[in-house]
C-alpha cells in the first residue's frame, strides 16, 4: 500500500510525457489492400497521423543506399555487428548531416551547429 502512495506522489509532481503511438493495420484480400483499421496503442494521437508511409520511406532510402541491404548484391555482412554498425553511421549521417536543397542539414534545422 505504501508503494503504491508513493508512486502516485511521484507521477503527480514529474509530469512524464506520455508516448503517443498508434498502429495502422492494412487487411489484404487476395494480395490487396481492401481496408486499413487504425489503432490507438498510446497516449492520445490524431488518426489522421497514424499512417505507414514516413517508415516505408526510410526503409526504402535504407535499401537504396546501403549496399548491405540490396537484395542480391555481392556486398554484404559476414557479422551482425557489423551491420548494425553501417546502419549506424547511415542513420548518424541522415540526421545530423545529410545536405537539404537549401544548403541546410538536420543539425542546421536543429541549432546544433550553423555550417556544413
Amino acid at each position: 500500500m505504501e508503494t503504491t502512495t508513493i508512486l502516485m506522489f511521484c507521477q503527480s509532481i514529474v509530469q512524464m510525457p506520455v508516448p503517443e503511438y498508434g498502429q495502422l493495420v492494412k487487411i489484404r484480400e487476395n494480395g490487396r489492400v481492401v481496408r486499413k483499421e487504425k489503432r490507438i496503442i498510446y497516449g492520445n494521437p490524431d488518426l489522421g497521423d497514424i499512417e505507414t508511409t514516413n517508415v516505408e520511406n526510410y526503409n526504402g532510402i535504407l535499401r537504396e543506399r546501403i549496399g548491405r541491404l540490396v537484395r542480391k548484391t555481392k556486398c554484404f555482412s559476414k557479422r551482425k555487428r557489423m551491420l548494425e554498425c553501417s546502419l549506424h553511421v547511415f542513420q548518424f549521417y541522415w540526421n545530423f548531416i545529410n545536405e537539404f536543397k537549401r544548403r541546410t542539414s538536420p543539425a542546421m534545422l536543429e541549432g546544433l551547429t550553423d555550417h556544413l
